[in-house]
């Protein structure tokens, strides 16, 4: 009997094996996973004429196993959709959330609101960049605008500058390794994006294992309860604004009273605070 005879069954052993793991998502996952063992990105169904050989259902065994153990999809296959691009990842990147395209939302609507020409500079800076996601996507989108990624980690830097390629977007934007405002001289933006890391420390263990075991633990985690790298940044902020500029800045879940707290104190206007689709405050919108 040849292989494609065993979908079903093949699908519903796998499905079994990551029901602990992946909850009423598993039957998905395992059609996922088939269909990345056999060479495609899309979910392979039951009914499909599809004939894995023995040496991908060896690899889908090996795929179950690693998703079984908390491995991300996005991780498994390399990269993950954010606004509607794909970005590769490295170990050096954080695996992008849909919560941060609340941040490109803000992003676009304010380049709008500028009314950019063609003749006009709109440069945008994205601090602690990973996989570039952030200031890429906004790029995908502000047809004119220009931009810089820094990232204390060169593997990240190394990775955003290959996602840039990969999305025509590199004549656009530049990426180098810096921490936080150190490496970008006098330099001044339109637009200030950010994702720090924001979790406190202590946290950690509280954490799904998806994040704990397989995000870079130095885009996760912030010292003083996770509130170390905003004060940082938001020390230097004003002095990479330009007149009239807007920075967008994820804050974490109950965080966003001590942020804004921390905002006034180094003479930050709150312009906006947008909730994500839980309603959670999400994005800080500052200007000064």
């Amino acid at each position: 009997m040849n292989a494609s005879c065993h979908l079903p069954s093949l699908i519903a052993e796998a499905t079994k094996k990551l029901r602990d793991r992946c909850g009423d998502r598993a039957v998905f996952e395992a059609r996922l996973l088939l269909g990345i063992a056999t060479g495609s990105d899309e979910a392979i169904y039951p009914h499909m004429s599809v004939q894995p050989t023995e040496q991908q259902i060896a690899h889908y065994d090996t795929l179950i196993a690693q998703r079984c153990a908390g491995k991300p999809i996005s991780r498994i296959r390399g990269w993950r959709e954010f606004w509607s691009l794909r970005f590769n990842l490295n170990s050096a990147t954080l695996d992008p959330r849909p919560e941060s395209e609340l941040l490109i939302d803000k992003a676009i609507s304010f380049a709008e609101s500028q009314h950019i020409t063609q003749n006009q500079q709109f440069r945008v800076l994205d601090l602690g960049t990973g996989s570039g996601c952030l200031l890429l996507a906004c790029l995908s989108a502000i047809k004119h605008a220009t931009g810089v990624g820094i990232d204390i980690n060169e593997q990240a830097i190394i990775q955003a500058q290959m996602n840039a390629r990969s999305l025509n977007l590199e004549a656009r934007s530049e990426f180098f390794v810096s921490n936080w405002f150190d490496g970008l001289g006098d330099n001044s933006f339109d637009m200030v994006l950010c994702n720090p890391p924001y979790i406190p420390t202590e946290d950690e263990a509280s954490l799904q294992d998806e994040v704990r075991l397989f995000d870079p633990k130095q885009a996760l985690f912030s010292n003083n309860q996770g509130l170390a790298d905003y004060e940082i940044i938001f020390a230097s902020l004003a002095g990479f604004l330009n007149p009239n500029g807007i920075a967008c800045v994820e804050i974490g879940h109950k965080q966003s009273e001590q942020v804004i707290e921390l905002a006034y104190r180094f003479n930050l206007n709150v312009r906006e605070v947008l909730p994500d689709l839980q309603g959670i405050p999400r994005c800080l919108v500052l200007c000064y």
